[in-house]
């Protein structure tokens, strides 16, 4: 968790220095970068037997 706490700052810290520089499009693309890397949390599979239980009845 630590190096994607870190890769995160990293870019948004690039993104930061592209728009000081008017390099807006730049600093656009790793803030796009980022969204587009991040996985999603797996589902709780305790969340999943709660849903299936509650379907049945």
């Amino acid at each position: 968790m630590k190096k994607t706490l870190l890769t995160k700052f990293d870019r948004l810290m690039a993104a930061v220095t592209f728009a000081e520089e008017g390099e807006f499009e730049t600093a656009r693309e790793f803030l796009r970068e980022g969204d587009r890397s991040e996985e999603r949390p797996a589902k709780r599979p305790e969340m999943s037997r709660k849903q299936t239980a509650r379907k049945s009845h």
